[in-house]
């Protein structure tokens, strides 16, 4: 067994015994024909995803990678950290697609860093996504 197939297996098992059930939704932006038309996003039709994913806070251990985005103004104190199987995606910052996340009745968007692939071996093990809850359930401009 190789030491990617060993990580992959190890995080398995922590995302059967810690994982809770979270379901992805990809939108596509679209803009209108003028410049400063809004911005419309649609549901790509079959595109949710239903899988299980880590949930954690933020930390505040002084150093840390989270304090430093946190001082940098990219995070905030109650956006949480979302640890998922390496293979799904999160489109990152330039894309013209959204990301929606609902966990436990309530709904979150993928902050622009985007998801952070940690590999070992060519393979992806898992991703790392920030994510901050979207306070009305929906993007502005969804439909």
């Amino acid at each position: 067994m190789t030491i990617s197939e060993s990580l992959s297996n190890g995080f398995n098992s922590l995302m059967s015994k810690s994982g809770k059930p979270i379901t992805i939704k990809y939108y596509l932006n679209t803009i209108g024909s003028v410049y400063d038309d809004e911005v419309t996003l649609t549901e790509i039709t079959g595109s949710r995803l239903n899988i299980s994913g880590i949930v954690m806070p933020i930390s505040n251990k002084y150093g840390s990678e989270d304090v430093n985005l946190l001082e940098q103004g990219k995070l905030r104190t109650q956006d949480q950290k979302l640890y998922v199987n390496g293979s799904i995606d999160f489109t990152g910052a330039g894309s013209n697609i959204s990301t929606k996340i609902i966990m436990s009745n309530d709904t979150y968007t993928i902050i622009p860093i985007g998801g952070i692939p940690y590999e070992v071996e060519n393979t992806q093990i898992y991703k790392r996504a920030y994510v901050r809850i979207l306070n009305n359930g929906s993007f502005i401009g969804e439909v």
